[in-house]
C-alpha cells in the first residue's frame, strides 16, 4: 500500500463527486468522524458524516475508501436514527416543522431522550430557534450528546462489504477537510496516507481541524431559500 495510491483514489472520487463535500448543497453538517483500518496489505477510509439529508432525515451517511473493497464513495444513508418518542412524523400537513426546541421527547438509535433546552443554550451554539429545523435540532443534539450517533466499531464494519477483520489504526473528530484543494493537496489526508503506508501514526499532521458545522453554513438548506 503506497501513499501516492490512496491518494489517487481519494482524487478519484473526489473528481466524480464522491467524497465528502461539507458545504453540500444537499446536506446540512452536524458532525463528522474519520475511522482508518489497516490488515496487512490492506487498507481502510471511512466517514461517518452525519446531519440532515435533503428530504429532512437526519441521517449518518458512510463514505468508504478501501483497496479491500469495491465500494467506493457513500455507501449508505442510515436515515432512522432520531425519531419522535411518540412515532410521529414531526411535520404537519402543511408542513411545518411541529418539534418544539424547548421541550424535547426524542428516539435516539432507539434510546429515549427527553430534554428540556434552554434559549440560552441555543444561543451559545450560535442556533436560531425560529423557524426552528431538522438542523438545528441535530447541530444541538450533537452539542450534547455526539456520542450517541457514532457506530460502534462492530456495526460500522458491518455496514462495510468486507472479507477482512481488518484492526482500528486511527480515528479522529478533528482534521483540516478539503476545501476546494484536491484530497492529495490536503495537508492532513497526505500525512494519512503516509501514515497508513508506514503503519505509523506518529506521521499525521492534523493541521489545523475545520469540520465544526459552523465552518459550512453558507449552503444550509435555509441559507438557500433566502436566496
Amino acid at each position: 500500500m503506497k501513499a501516492k495510491e490512496i491518494l489517487q483514489m481519494l482524487d478519484d472520487c473526489a473528481e466524480d463527486f464522491n467524497f465528502p463535500v461539507l458545504d453540500n448543497y444537499n446536506f446540512d453538517l452536524a458532525q463528522c468522524r474519520l475511522s482508518v483500518f489497516r490488515d496487512i496489505d490492506k487498507w481502510l477510509i471511512v466517514f461517518e458524516i452525519v446531519g440532515v439529508n435533503k428530504n429532512q432525515d437526519i441521517c449518518n451517511d458512510l463514505y468508504v475508501y478501501s483497496n479491500a473493497t469495491q465500494q467506493r464513495g457513500i455507501i449508505i444513508s442510515l436515515d432512522d436514527i432520531v425519531s419522535l418518542a411518540n412515532e410521529e412524523w414531526w411535520y404537519d400537513d402543511e408542513d411545518n416543522f411541529i418539534v418544539n426546541p424547548f421541550h424535547l421527547e426524542l428516539l435516539v438509535n432507539g434510546e429515549s431522550l427527553m430534554l428540556s433546552p434552554k434559549a440560552e443554550e441555543y444561543i451559545q451554539l450560535g442556533i436560531k430557534t425560529e423557524p426552528f429545523t431538522p438542523t438545528k435540532l441535530i447541530r444541538y443534539l450533537s452539542s450534547k450528546y455526539k456520542e450517541k450517533f457514532w457506530l460502534g466499531i462492530p456495526d460500522l464494519l458491518n455496514e462495510i462489504d468486507i472479507n477482512i477483520k481488518p484492526t482500528l489504526f486511527y480515528q479522529t473528530e478533528e482534521w483540516g477537510h478539503p476545501d476546494e484543494e484536491k484530497p492529495s493537496e490536503n495537508i492532513f489526508f497526505q500525512s494519512l496516507a503516509k501514515a497508513i503506508e508506514l503503519n505509523d501514526v506518529s506521521v499525521i499532521r492534523s493541521y489545523k481541524s475545520n469540520i465544526h458545522w459552523s465552518n459550512w453554513t453558507w449552503s444550509d438548506f435555509e441559507n438557500q431559500e433566502e436566496d
